[in-house]
């Protein structure tokens, strides 16, 4: 049987989560953290994946139907591809990933990503990693109804990007950051948390632009000191950063506690991604290590990688 595959590594919020949704620029990079996308011909249409946990998990007695929301809306950016790519045929399409859903690693984006990229090669079809960007950007927006490019184009084209305030990107030049990170369980989904934060935009729009507005700068900030390799300071700018998330009420006590503790050792972290648990940074890593352990924190592989998406045939 023919198949292809894709693997997208995932990346890391250094700054600017949330702001960038409303116009307002961001920082993220790959990792070696990676989600693979295997499509294979098949006798009939199977999604399968071992990543894909039932926690928080119901079933609808009636209709004997499984009710999970992440669950449910991966397999809506799995079928919202098929039905983009008008797949008629049966196929098999599997997901792995090196950690679990849901820590603010971009794993749904790398599903849209690894999927389009997947069957792109299935199909045999030239594409660029700027058009499977774009297009697994707009499969991401159908299903979800709200949020930036930042993530599909991070983890389609790898590397450390920089997303402006006018649209487009940059490519940083790449730098090996001195960041760890770590993620807790998460207590809300990201397009929970994006919907509660357009609603704080909407009861109070001065103050919450003025809040973002700061986060732009702090993020113009980062990509001057990331140009120059001048990490200390960009390590100081992280707890300012998680302060103004916190402002818009999307971190959470466990990760308040921790970045606090942080910074009384001269140590300097912030949430990564959607919040609500997640993913935390910290800086300088080995002293990072020490914290995000103390505090019970899964370990992840942050180190910035520049490859993005690839795909073979298998």
């Amino acid at each position: 049987m023919r198949g292809a595959e894709a693997r997208v590594p995932l990346k890391l919020t250094l700054f600017g989560e949330h702001a960038v949704v409303y116009g307002r620029p961001a920082i993220a990079f790959t990792t070696s953290e990676f989600l693979t996308v295997r499509v294979i011909e098949s006798s009939s249409f199977i999604i399968r994946s071992d990543r894909l946990k039932l926690t928080g998990a119901s079933v609808d007695m009636n209709s004997l139907k499984l009710e999970n929301p992440e669950i449910k809306r991966k397999i809506q950016y799995i079928t919202a591809v098929l039905r983009r790519f008008h797949i008629q045929k049966p196929i098999e399409i599997e997901i792995e990933s090196t950690v679990e859903p849901s820590v603010g690693m971009g794993t749904s984006a790398a599903v849209v990503v690894g999927t389009v990229a997947a069957i792109s090669k299935y199909l045999e079809l030239e594409v660029t990693k700027e058009e499977l960007a774009r297009t697994s950007h707009e499969v991401e927006l159908e299903v979800q109804g709200i949020g930036s490019r930042m993530d599909t184009y991070t983890e389609s084209l790898g590397g450390i990007l920089y997303f402006p305030r006018e649209g487009g990107y940059e490519v940083l030049p790449q730098r090996s950051i001195p960041v760890t990170a770590g993620y807790f369980p998460r207590t809300a989904t990201t397009s929970d948390i994006l919907r509660k934060v357009k609603a704080m935009i909407e009861e109070e729009p001065t103050i919450s632009n003025q809040l973002m507005d700061i986060m732009g700068t702090i993020t113009d900030r980062a990509r001057q000191l990331i140009i120059t390799q001048d990490y200390n300071r960009l390590a100081r700018l992280m707890p300012l950063a998680h302060n103004l998330l916190g402002a818009l009420g999307v971190t959470s006590a466990s990760s308040d506690d921790l970045v606090s503790k942080a910074r009384e050792v001269g140590v300097g972290c912030k949430i990564s991604g959607g919040g609500g648990g997640g993913s935390i940074l910290c800086s300088p890593p080995e002293e990072g290590k020490i914290l995000l352990k103390a505090f019970g924190a899964v370990p992840v592989k942050a180190t910035p990688t520049f490859q993005g998406v690839s795909t073979s045939f298998i």
